[in-house]
């Protein structure tokens, strides 16, 4: 449904292109659907709830007293942020960098309405390959390419916050 609600917007006489138009920024309409940015915005429009949801839920478990301290000992608000909240929500930011990137790379609608035929991505081009080719051996290559991707993604980051942890 968000998918087809880009289309909307995209579209050569879509919402953007006449608010455009009638601005006077452009003289014709821009060609955004079928694109590599049309694409993009909508995973972006996707994945940034789950993002923000999960840096939300982290910070939130922050102590405001940490906060409090840094601010009262002389530290500025960018300076607090830096030494505080982001170091203590780096968990937060690593879970919701996985998520988001699982989300993209499964991603099989959003590809295939707002990029077009001619656009690749993993998702899609599995399907392709095991429903419209009968590729089968291809298919599945693909899709252990992108589940090893994933899974190497993932393990690799828990490594990483673990060693962190210990420092």
């Amino acid at each position: 449904m968000r998918a087809a609600g880009w289309i909307v917007v995209f579209g050569h006489q879509g919402f953007l292109n006449a608010a455009l138009i009638r601005l006077g920024i452009v003289a014709e309409p821009l060609e955004i659907m079928y694109t590599t940015t049309a694409v993009i915005v909508g995973i972006t429009a996707f994945n940034l709830p789950f993002m923000v949801l999960t840096l939300q839920s982290v910070i939130e478990g922050i102590p405001p007293a940490l906060e409090e301290a840094a601010l009262g000992m002389g530290a500025g608000p960018l300076r607090m942020f830096s030494r505080v909240t982001l170091p203590l929500s780096l968990p937060g930011i690593a879970a919701g960098t996985i998520l988001c990137f699982i989300l993209a790379m499964n991603a099989y609608a959003t590809p295939v309405l707002l990029g077009g035929p001619r656009f690749q991505m993993m998702a899609p081009l599995v399907y392709g390959q095991i429903s419209q080719q009968s590729n089968w051996p291809l298919g599945s290559a693909l899709a252990f390419i992108l589940m090893a991707a994933t899974l190497l993604l993932t393990v690799a980051s828990n490594l990483i916050l673990r060693q962190r942890a210990r420092r």
